[in-house]
């Protein structure tokens, strides 16, 4: 058995882990909650822009955009969305198994990456990134969305690619908390079909031309749908790992009980062993005392 000092260093260490898993799942749960209302103010836009852009292509004929033409697939760009740190669990290696495989499976294809964990995990694996964005997974704000946004718009626009998907992990529906690949560009007339709310218009005027609104239109669904994908992606992360840091703080709180009880009986044991000693030492005086009247 160990001595109660080693047994109060062990517990002590636990502890110390015991708080920091605690914070972090504080933390985890608290940004959450924050990237919950981005979600539902998207979901909302989003459905509002969708809408109006069917009722513009269901009711006006001459009205089309590059980013709904359909291309000859030659060139396939997927985007990957992992974390920028660990601790969550298997939520960074689940995604980065789920888009190794689409992308060996696709030997025409380039590759950008959003997070630390993309970056490294495919390096790797003998695969250099054509592009690695930081920072951006921890804080995916409006402004910077755009900015991904515009990268991979100007990528499609120059014929660089002929379809981009964005492989990350879903936090709603049938698929929550589980990788899945959605196409980005290049835009399908059937991606509305979901659409019921949409009426056709026909008399409706569009200022300056429905065109010049459906070419403002489509740019901001780009946006729209990768703003959503990626905060879907920044809260799936945090719930894995509040998960993880939760579990691992239980965990802490279980060992530091079975410790207390070791430490409780090692004390025992060192105040048995200390009394017996006492004992052995009285009695061991007694017969010197004894002996010594003897004579």
């Amino acid at each position: 058995m160990q001595k109660a000092s080693e047994i109060r260093e062990h517990i002590s260490a636990i502890e110390q882990t015991r708080k920091i898993t605690s914070a972090m799942e504080m933390i985890s749960s608290n940004r959450m909650r924050q990237v919950m209302g981005h979600i539902e103010h998207n979901r909302r836009y989003f459905t509002y822009l969708r809408r109006s852009m069917k009722e513009i292509l269901e009711s006006t004929q001459d009205v089309s955009h590059p980013f709904l033409i359909e291309r000859e697939r030659h060139h396939h760009t997927y985007v990957v969305i992992s974390g920028d740190k660990g601790f969550c669990g298997a939520h960074n290696s689940a995604v980065l198994n789920f888009a190794l495989e689409r992308i060996r499976s696709n030997p025409n294809s380039s590759l950008i990456t959003l997070g630390h964990t993309a970056e490294s995990f495919f390096r790797s694996h003998d695969i250099t990134p054509d592009i690695c964005m930081l920072g951006i997974v921890q804080d995916p704000t409006l402004e910077r969305v755009r900015e991904v946004a515009n990268e991979l718009t100007d990528m499609y626009e120059r014929a660089i690619t002929d379809e981009i998907s964005v492989i990350y992990t879903s936090f709603y529906g049938g698929t929550k908390r589980q990788p899945v690949e959605a196409r980005l560009l290049p835009v399908h007339l059937h991606d509305y079909v979901d659409i019921r709310d949409a009426e056709e218009l026909s008399g409706i005027m569009y200022h300056p031309s429905a065109q010049t609104v459906l070419d403002l239109m489509v740019p901001q669904f780009i946006v729209g749908l990768l703003f959503g994908i990626m905060v879907q992606a920044y809260a799936s992360e945090h719930f894995s790992r509040m998960t993880a840091m939760r579990s691992a703080t239980t965990n802490a709180k279980e060992m530091i009980d079975k410790l207390n009880t070791q430490y409780n009986m090692a004390r025992q044991s060192a105040i048995t062993n200390e009394l017996a000693e006492i004992a052995d030492a009285a009695e061991i005086l007694r017969g010197e005392e004894e002996y010594g009247e003897e004579y």
